[in-house]
C-alpha cells in the first residue's frame, strides 16, 4: 500500500517539532518535507526523505497533504498555493478573524480541509460534553470558560476558547462575550459569558468550562500535558481526509469516523 506523503508547515514551531516524529515512525507516512520561514536556522537541513525550504511551491508536488501550525497570514498564503496544487490540507493554526475563516471555507470547495483549533481527542470531547450539558441547563446556568496557556502563546482568547463559546451561543442562542471583567462596576448580566485567559510559563493548554447557579455548579475540564495528545489527533486527520472529497471538515467528523 502506497504511503501518504506528507510535508509539514511550520516544522520547527511547538507542534510541527512535536508532530515529525510521531510521523516518521508511522509505517502508513511519509514525510517528504517541511517548511520554514525565509533565514531560518533549519532551512536546507534533511527532514524525512527531503529536507526544510522556506518555499512552499518547490516541494509542493512531492506531497498528498499539507499539514500547517503557523500564523493566519503565513496559512493563508500556503492555502492559496496548495488549492492550486490540488492538494489536500490538515489547518491548525488559530487566531484567524471571521473574515479569514470564511475565506478558508470558500477554499474548501476546491480541496479538501480539515481544520480545528487544537487537534486533542479530548479536547473535542470536551466540545461534545460542554454542547451536551448547555442543552441539558439551558439559560438556568451562568457559564464562564477559562484557558490558560504557556507564556509565549500569541493569540488570546484562544482558539479553543472561542470555539467553546460558539458551541454554547449554537445551543442557546446570542450571547455578549466579555473578556476579563477590569472596570466592571455592575454584576453579570443573563446573556453573557465571561472569558478569561492566563499567560503563564510552559503549560501546554487548559480548557474550563464553569456552569453555575445559586448553590450549584458544574465544570467541565481539559489539561494537556503534552503536545502529543494533539499530534496524535493529526495522525487521525491525516488518515481520515486521505480519501475525502472537498469539504470543510471537522475534528468531530474525524471522531465519527473513528466510533
Amino acid at each position: 500500500m502506497a504511503k501518504i506523503k506528507l510535508i509539514v508547515i511550520g516544522v520547527g514551531g511547538k507542534m510541527g517539532s512535536a508532530l515529525v516524529p510521531l510521523i516518521l515512525e508511522q509505517p502508513d507516512m511519509e514525510l517528504v518535507g517541511g517548511v520554514e520561514t525565509v533565514g531560518h536556522p533549519l532551512i536546507d537541513t534533511p527532514i524525512g526523505k527531503g529536507k526544510i525550504v522556506a518555499d512552499l511551491k518547490s516541494v509542493m508536488n512531492d506531497c498528498d497533504i499539507c499539514v500547517e501550525f503557523t500564523n493566519p497570514t503565513a496559512s493563508l498564503a500556503h492555502l492559496a498555493i496548495i488549492a492550486q496544487a490540488k492538494k489536500r490540507y490538515i489547518l491548525g493554526t488559530t487566531g484567524f478573524s471571521s473574515e479569514q475563516m470564511a475565506r478558508i471555507e470558500q477554499r474548501s470547495k476546491e480541496i479538501p480541509i480539515v481544520y480545528s483549533p487544537n487537534f486533542s481527542i479530548g479536547v473535542n470531547v470536551l466540545f461534545q460534553l460542554t454542547e451536551q450539558t448547555a442543552r441539558l441547563l439551558g439559560d438556568d446556568f451562568g457559564i464562564e470558560i477559562l484557558e490558560i496557556h504557556h507564556s509565549q502563546k500569541r493569540d488570546a482568547p484562544s482558539g479553543t476558547a472561542k470555539k467553546l463559546f460558539n458551541i454554547i451561543e449554537k445551543v442557546l442562542g446570542k450571547k455578549r462575550i466579555v473578556y476579563s471583567r477590569e472596570g466592571r462596576t455592575e454584576p453579570k448580566v443573563k446573556d453573557e459569558i465571561g472569558v478569561s485567559s492566563i499567560r503563564i510559563g510552559d503549560v501546554v493548554g487548559e480548557h474550563y468550562v464553569i456552569f453555575g447557579q445559586i448553590g450549584e455548579r458544574i465544570e467541565l475540564v481539559h489539561k494537556a500535558t503534552s503536545r502529543l495528545a494533539f499530534a496524535q489527533g493529526v495522525l487521525k486527520a491525516i488518515r481520515f481526509i486521505k480519501d475525502k472529497p472537498a469539504g470543510f471538515y471537522g475534528m468531530e467528523q474525524v471522531l465519527a469516523q473513528m466510533s
